[in-house]
């Protein structure tokens, strides 16, 4: 059977063929990858700065830089949990920096009172927001509807500290709101205490192409602290390669794919996104850093380091499962604050 990260191969594959001037359509899929991975073509071994510079070969035609996106209305969500800390302190940073209003929700259910969201938009010059009914999930969403709030802060795992439940855990709320929230996410997950100015480091990750990739990412260069980092990592997992693997070996056991090769492709599929991330970093005056991670090789140290708390930006496309698969995996995983940036 095909699974859907087989399929992704074959749009890596399309994708480079395109970028390369080949015509797919003209030839076979073992043709197709015998022509993308002939050593005597591409030298798998360059580092990424000389892969940039196969980028700015490729025949994609002019690229517009990215429009970085602010938040209008912050929405933030208290549980009483450990989180909250960061989550007000965040908030407070970010009204700050975009004089954007903010709305405060406590949504724990089975609370009559609404004294700590009150007393926390009060510290914040914020409005709170009148106590809801229903499941902590349906007030969070009432609320985004009813505040116009174009960005949520949300503790993950929902009314439960982190520290007692352990990091494997996400909670059913965020569950819910991965599925049916209709703005981002700033899911915040191992507290820390913010002394500078949050976001100096942010991180776009990307396992293929991604409908939600774009807003994503300009998502990612509006939130970054002034002259802060940004990055393109692309990572290249197990099951990639050897569902793509085995698809090769179905059609010619005489094809050979390395992981190499894989990750090859994957930087020509994402091409044009560099190059807009890229120009935006300029145009911001951010620096800007792109590579591609082998699972194989263990998880990036970006993704566990808690050396600088840089912020992981997730793309969430709700048509793929893999995409949901992959968004909650991460978020699992993560230590740091995780953005999701959904598109239906």
């Amino acid at each position: 059977m095909v699974t859907r990260s087989v399929s992704e191969g074959i749009v890596v594959a399309h994708s480079l063929a395109y970028a390369s001037g080949y015509d797919a359509s003209q030839s076979g899929a073992v043709q197709l990858i015998r022509i993308m991975f002939d050593p005597t073509e591409h030298n798998l071994d360059h580092d990424v700065e000389e892969s940039m510079s196969l980028f700015e070969r490729a025949k994609i035609g002019e690229i517009a830089p990215i429009a970085p996106r602010h938040p209008k209305r912050l929405l933030l969500v208290l549980d009483g949990s450990s989180q909250d800390q960061l989550s007000v302190e965040l908030c407070r940073r970010l009204q700050a920096r975009f004089a954007c209003p903010l709305d405060v929700l406590d949504a724990r259910e089975g609370r009559s009172s609404n004294d700590d969201a009150q007393q926390i938009a009060e510290s914040l010059a914020a409005q709170a927001c009148a106590k809801l009914a229903g499941d902590s999930y349906e007030q969070i969403l009432a609320a985004v509807q009813q505040t116009g709030c174009d960005l949520v802060v949300v503790p993950s795992p929902y009314d439960r500290d982190l520290e007692k439940v352990g990091t494997d855990s996400t909670g059913t709320v965020i569950d819910v709101l991965l599925s049916r929230c209709p703005v981002p996410l700033l899911v915040v997950r191992q507290p820390y205490e913010v002394t500078d100015e949050p976001f100096s480091r942010t991180l776009l990750l990307l396992i293929a192409e991604n409908e939600a990739a774009l807003e994503a990412a300009g998502w990612m260069i509006g939130l970054t602290a002034p002259g802060g980092v940004v990055e393109l990592l692309l990572v290249l997992e197990n099951e990639t390669v050897e569902n793509f693997r085995e698809l090769m070996h179905a059609i010619d056991p005489k094809v050979e794919i390395t992981s190499g090769q894989l990750s090859e492709a994957l930087k020509r599929s994402n091409v044009r996104l560099h190059r807009a991330l890229r120009k935006a970093a300029e145009l911001g005056k951010l620096r800007y850093q792109f590579r591609v991670a082998n699972d194989a090789e263990g998880p990036p140290a970006e993704l566990s380091s808690v050396a600088d708390h840089p912020l992981l930006v997730l793309a969430l496309e709700r048509a793929d499962h893999a995409s949901q698969g992959h968004v909650h995996d991460r978020i699992r995983r993560s230590p740091h604050v995780v953005l999701v940036v959904p598109r239906d």
